[in-house]
């Protein structure tokens, strides 16, 4: 079988780890002959995708972990409740899971293990690629709970943008909230909104 059939079997959307190569009997020989012919890329260590794949940036930290959920800003913005770009991309993941490929290029918050998908919503990116985020009730609690992530200008046309919303889920808000310790944080906003 060919190499590139073969990296068709076992890529997810185009993009696929030395370590799946490797266990599928395709060699760094290949992958550098691809590489140096222009059939596949390297998007980041030890991730490679096919040349005809558009980078998604949004993507590729979910492809090279499945631990990874957008949370805090970045979530505001992936879910329509902010219009400004996250200068970092804000990651949540397991207490004691540590990644350099995150450390580097992502704002990492930790949660306990039995919270990291509590609220975990699926959205596709903009190119039209699956990403795991949270909903827009568990991020409002989240920047509340942690105030170095803080940021007003940004939290209150969030929440004024949730308020006037036809899917707002007040109950989900408050359940958030509870189990966030946020409850009397977040009165005062609901008060002046309601």
């Amino acid at each position: 079988m060919e190499t590139m059939q073969k990296m068709r079997k076992f890529s997810n959307r185009g993009y696929f780890s030395l370590k799946q190569c490797l266990e599928h009997g395709v060699s760094r020989y290949d992958l550098k002959n691809l590489e140096d012919s222009g059939k596949i890329k390297k998007v980041n260590y030890g991730l490679y995708a096919f040349a005809n794949v558009v980078e998604d940036e949004y993507y590729i930290p979910q492809v090279l972990s499945d631990k990874v959920v957008y949370s805090n800003e970045t979530a505001l913005y992936l879910t329509g409740y902010s219009d400004l770009l996250p200068e970092i991309f804000t990651v949540t993941v397991p207490k004691g899971y540590h990644s350099k490929k995150l450390w580097r290029n992502f704002l990492v918050r930790q949660t306990p293990a039995e919270l990291l998908n509590e609220g975990v919503q699926e959205i596709q990116s903009f190119y039209s690629n699956p990403l795991k985020v949270y909903c827009i009730e568990r991020t409002l609690c989240e920047l509340l709970h942690s105030r170095k992530d803080f940021n007003k200008e940004r939290y209150i046309p969030a929440l004024q943008r949730y308020m006037a919303s036809k899917d707002r889920k007040i109950w989900k808000l408050t359940d958030y909230a509870r189990m966030f310790n946020v409850e009397n944080k977040i009165r005062p906003y609901l008060e002046v909104l309601i």
